[in-house]
């Protein structure tokens, strides 16, 4: 029983034990690149949320349906496809890169849901309060997922991290 999994797979592997055999020049580079890819990632999901946020603002209470599951739809294709081609494409990730990606993916979604709270009690939509709010939100999804953000500069240059 053979699968074209494993056949996708060897050059990564190859990849990653070969950058662990030559030490910290390879890893590094992998490291670099992984982080590098987390954060693309990261900033596209949070792009996401943040203009979700401002279609359910602005175009939801417009009552015009297919407007409304168009812009629906085109938000689930975005976040399904960013997964699946992050997914793919990632050759590796830092140490605790998902649960701090986990975590600021909680707190995005729960300011999401704290915009529609605000949203319902206020029904304020202008743009001064909701524009910012909107990129706010994705804020903690990107500050946590990067390496370099989340241990500084110095864990590129051999310092100690924190």
């Amino acid at each position: 029983m053979s699968t074209n999994h494993s056949q996708e797979s060897h050059p990564d592997l190859k990849e990653q034990l070969r950058a662990a055999q030559l030490g910290g020049t390879g890893g590094a580079r992998l490291a670099r690149s992984a982080d590098l890819a987390g954060g693309r990632y990261a900033a596209v999901m949070a792009s996401l949320i943040g203009l979700y946020l401002l279609v359910v603002v602005y175009v939801y209470p417009q009552d015009i349906l297919w407007l409304s599951i168009a812009a629906t739809a085109v938000f689930a294709i975005g976040m399904i496809a960013t997964s699946v081609s992050y997914s793919r494409l990632r050759r590796a990730s830092g140490l605790g890169w998902s649960k701090r990606y986990s975590t600021g993916f909680a707190l995005s979604v729960l300011l999401f849901g704290l915009g529609m709270l605000l949203l319902e009690l206020t029904d304020v939509r202008d743009a001064w309060m909701w524009i910012p709010y909107a990129g706010a939100t994705g804020l903690p999804l990107m500050a946590g997922v990067s390496d370099h953000l989340y241990r500084g500069p110095r864990a590129y240059i051999g310092g100690k991290t924190p």
